[in-house]
């Protein structure tokens, strides 16, 4: 009998988290996995590790590829799928026990759904939750939405139909134009053109933040999303609701890359970004640089880095959760009223029935 759920790691120097990351897709109350853990070219002791675990193991399969990205790592993993669902975890992040038995019992309340995700929380180095996790309940025909907002947020969440997801593979190009960072979400508003999500709604993933992010990284994110939605533009009708979505996210983006590149004395690109903001949605520019300012002057007044934790309450260790418990208030920055006129775009434009690419 074939495995349930495929569990596809892609590994990049990972030795500091690599054994915590499988330990928790080992504790899974699922048991019938095949784990496909794939080093990306890795220069530490992650194909050692790998190679340790899997002797103990022998639901871990390891593979190993020259460095090429999380894209190609993704589908280098789930092209050998056995399991009749595919999940991926990256190297750093860490599952709740329940995490893909609550996913599979929601996906067998809705047959038409291709693609599950539960909420997270955000783990330090050190496995310690960071207060305020999002606890967005977006579900059904979610394309419009999603293209709006990234809900999910994360590649260890989603839980996909194994032939969807290898029918809709990650996109290496990204990387090979020095943005990767939205192949997830990419992916992710690929399989929303064909099928329903449905939401788990309790905290299952623990999604690592790096300490070490920099602006360039910033830029870098920036780029990917921008570039991630002129792919998506190819892939869309020419609706009028749809490009007025990617219009409004282009100019948002590009004017957090306007002031991104301000900060890093560059004001040459700040000038180019700002240009291609007011060709997007001029009508749109004013408010999103008042935004702008709004949240600059929000994170200067965060006052609890990484380093200063020891002068705050102790954090919690993401196994300490009950996976419904709340670690703090979270608001969403987009209006009910909005988010519900997308619904409605979403259930009116899109059949039930429709493939890839194919609307109503």
């Amino acid at each position: 009998m074939n495995p349930v759920v495929t569990v596809v790691v892609p590994a990049y120097n990972a030795e500091q988290t690599i054994i915590r990351t499988l330990a928790s897709i080992q504790a899974q109350t699922i048991g019938d996995l095949d784990i496909r853990v794939v080093d990306d070219g890795s220069e530490d002791a992650t194909g050692q590790i790998i190679g340790s675990l899997q002797a103990q193991d022998p639901r871990i399969i390891g593979l190993r590829q020259e460095n090429s990205g999380v894209a190609t790592a993704r589908n280098t993993g789930m092209a050998g799928a056995l399991g009749r669902f595919v999940a991926f975890c990256d190297a750093d992040d860490i599952w709740h026990p329940q995490k893909l038995e609550r996913q599979l019992a929601a996906l067998a309340t809705d047959p038409a759904a291709g693609l599950c995700y539960p909420w997270y929380r955000r783990i330090d180095m050190q496995d310690r939750v960071l207060p305020g996790s999002p606890a967005p309940l977006v579900e059904g025909r979610v394309l419009h939405r999603h293209l709006e907002w990234n809900f999910i947020s994360n590649g260890s969440s989603v839980l996909v139909q194994t032939p969807l997801a290898q029918r809709t593979g990650f996109e290496p190009g990204l990387r090979s134009a020095g943005n990767q960072g939205c192949e997830d979400y990419l992916f992710q508003l690929q399989i929303a053109q064909a099928s329903r999500f449905v939401c788990v709604p309790a905290f299952l993933v623990g999604y690592r933040i790096s300490t070490q992010s920099m602006s360039r990284g910033v830029d870098r994110m920036i780029r990917s999303h921008l570039q991630t939605y002129e792919i998506m533009e190819k892939r869309l009708p020419p609706d009028r609701a749809l490009l007025r979505i990617l219009s409004r996210r282009r100019a948002k983006l590009l004017i957090e890359l306007f002031r991104n590149r301000l900060r890093r004395s560059d004001p040459r690109g700040a000038a180019k970004a700002f240009a291609g903001a007011v060709r997007a949605a001029p009508d749109l520019v004013p408010r999103f640089l008042l935004e702008e300012l709004r949240e600059a002057s929000a994170r200067a007044r965060r006052t609890v880095p990484a380093a200063d934790t020891d002068r705050f309450p102790p954090l919690r260790h993401f196994q300490d959760f009950g996976a419904e418990e709340r670690d703090g208030p979270w608001h969403p920055r987009r209006s009910a009223d909005y988010m519900e006129w997308l619904a409605k775009l979403d259930m009116a434009q899109l059949s039930e029935g429709a493939e890839p690419g194919q609307y109503a």
